[in-house]
């Protein structure tokens, strides 16, 4: 039995239409109510580089007080 070469070419197609599907996907569940004011995401990271691995109630505190606190309805 043989296996069909796998190359760059073919992981990054795979890599690139899996990111499509999934930013669609978001893309469709945002439309409903807006996230809470925060730091801007990166892509793929997302918020990892927001937050030290130190410390971090004081980083929560600190964007807090930039952007407000978060009221949840019940």
């Amino acid at each position: 039995m043989q296996f069909p070469n796998i190359t760059a070419v073919d992981l990054l197609v795979v890599f690139v239409s899996v990111y499509t599907v999934l930013a669609f996907q978001d893309n469709k569940r945002r439309r409903g109510l807006p996230y809470p004011p925060g730091p801007r995401p990166r892509p793929i990271i997302g918020n990892l580089l927001d937050v030290p691995s130190r410390h971090p109630w004081a980083a929560y505190a600190e964007m807090a007080k930039k952007y407000g606190t978060v009221h949840l309805s019940t």
